[in-house]
């Protein structure tokens, strides 16, 4: 997913994530994520705790669910009530939060699932390196592929209903979504995954009422639904709020109308969106205070942090604690949290979540073991033997000479990718170069084309989901060498040797990296 345009706050950059909900009044929240020691509770809008202080993540209830992370060691997802009973047991990797009746869950060296609020699967999306929560009935996905990550969409069946062909999407809104093609320009596509508003914008927002926040030139804009600017490019940051935009002019912030009039002068150092209240939370000077819809301080800059109003509540910090004031800026509850989440943080700007994406765990050893097992076979690797001369081999791989190191036995001649999670290196082992005394404190060289190599090895490096399954490379590669039985008085806790009646294979590990190596039976070249 793409990088979202930036509302300053608080004294740090917030990322917001588009939402269909952004500018519109947010719904008001029961309970409040909320830490208290080294864990997270829930309070409610009186402060007092409903759900006690026991998880290690947590994020806003939606729906009457929310998404909790264990605070264990082996720290585990999974979704409560408001009571703080678990409704789906904690058991996943990683899962984002729950949209349109569906979230994505992820275990250990699986691919993303989406399951309903009973925890049944619905989906598997096995090639997924991504995938983002359902929005008007869709939700973008990414692949991996020759060209590199690729973005689709699948609907709730399962079935990709827009194939994988963009560099990066958001969510669909207003039955449109901006996506991203291989040149970095973003445009607008249909359900039918037809460009409807030509790529021609260095960033999109999600269409809101019939317009969209556009960045040109580094300058912010508006179109309206053809495409057509409303809101010529003019501006340094634009945030949808409603029927006006929050907007940033030489640094300070202010408001403008549909029409890019200016009728809040840019004047702040941060500033927070009506989202449809009658106040907005902005600093001036050094502290935190709000203002009324023309502008007008109405409660004193006196907070160190302030947050937009939910309901008649809002979010303060004082004293480096967090607690609650009325739209008069009286406590209602006295600072005593030490944190909000940056969940709650979202869904206050603009209905949004810090829980919308997942990545997938899935490695797909089964590939890597084809592809080493079709290479090694009982008479040869990768089609070479250990009669054939170095000549030939380099004809064949299209290498030439300079490909081998006079002054190591180690060569790498081939290098190439096998999925997003593992590459693969093979070597030849042998120097087919020999030096010999010039008699003037140095080695004349020479290259001998009838060289036969000593051994062949496969460096397999793991990365992402690849690192630190190590193990189930060489188990899968061992269970897949039929007709060899393992040597247990060669093999240890970092080797492994693999016998058959004339040949022998030698399997070794290290961190991210699994190397595999067929030895000559021949006596060592002179």
């Amino acid at each position: 997913m793409k990088n979202k345009l930036q509302l300053f706050c608080a004294a740090i950059m917030l990322t917001l994530f588009g939402s269909c909900g952004g500018g519109l009044k947010i719904k008001e929240l029961k309970l409040f994520p909320v830490l208290s020691g080294n864990n997270w509770q829930y309070v409610d809008r009186e402060g007092k705790t409903v759900i006690n202080p026991q998880f290690g993540d947590a994020s806003v209830f939606r729906d009457g669910i929310a998404l909790v992370q264990t605070s264990s060691t082996d720290a585990k997802w999974g979704f409560i009530d408001e009571d703080g009973k678990y409704a789906i047991m904690p058991s996943y990797l990683s899962a984002t939060i729950f949209s349109e009746g569906l979230a994505w869950v992820v275990s250990k060296n699986e691919a993303p699932i989406a399951i309903n609020e009973k925890g049944e699967i619905k989906i598997n999306l096995k090639d997924a390196q991504t995938v983002a929560i359902f929005k008007e009935g869709l939700a973008a996905f990414s692949i991996v592929d020759s060209s590199g990550l690729k973005w689709g969409f699948v609907d709730k069946e399962g079935k990709v209903v827009i194939n994988p062909q963009f560099s990066s999407a958001d969510n669909f809104c207003n039955d449109k979504c901006a996506v991203e093609n291989a040149d970095g320009k973003w445009g607008y596509i249909d359900k039918d995954g037809k460009i409807i508003i030509n790529y021609q914008f260095d960033g999109a927002e999600n269409f809101i009422n019939g317009k969209a926040i556009v960045v040109s030139d580094g300058k912010y804009g508006v179109i309206n639904d053809q495409g057509k600017y409303i809101i010529n490019p003019q501006f340094n940051g634009m945030v949808n709020d409603g029927g006006k935009f929050l907007i940033n002019q030489n640094d300070k912030w202010g408001w403008c109308d549909k029409d890019g009039k200016i009728n809040i002068n840019p004047q702040f150092e941060y500033a927070s969106p009506f989202n449809g209240g009658n106040l907005a939370a902005v600093k001036s000077g050094d502290m935190f205070g709000y203002i009324d819809k023309e502008g007008k301080i109405v409660i004193n800059p006196q907070f160190e942090d302030a947050y937009p109003f939910n309901g008649n509540i809002a979010l303060v910090r004082n004293s480096n604690k967090y607690g609650f004031i009325d739209k008069e800026g009286k406590y209602l509850v006295n600072p005593q949290f030490d944190q909000i989440k940056n969940d709650l943080r979202y869904y206050l700007f603009n209905g949004s979540s810090q829980f919308e994406t997942v990545k997938t765990n899935y490695f797909n050893v089964d590939v890597i073991t084809a592809r080493i097992k079709k290479k090694i076979t009982d008479k040869s690797v990768a089609g070479l033997n250990f009669d054939t001369p170095i000549s030939t081999i380099m004809s064949k791989l299209k290498i030439t000479q300079n490909d081998f190191s006079k002054y190591s036995n180690e060569n790498q001649v081939v290098s190439e990718n096998i999925t997003n999670d593992a590459s693969l290196d093979f070597y030849i082992i042998g120097n087919p170069w020999t030096q010999s005394y010039n008699g003037w404190f140095s080695f004349n060289y020479s290259f001998n084309q009838n060289y036969k190599p000593q051994s062949y090895a496969y460096r397999i490096n793991l990365k992402n989901n690849g690192y630190g399954k190590e193990d189930l490379v060489i188990k899968s590669l061992i269970n897949a060498m039929t007709g060899y039985s393992k040597d247990t008085t060669q093999s240890d806790e970092n080797e492994t040797t693999l016998k058959s009646d004339s040949l022998t294979l030698n399997f070794f590990k290290k961190n991210g990296v699994v190397i595999v190596i067929r030895p000559s039976d021949k006596k060592k070249q002179e």
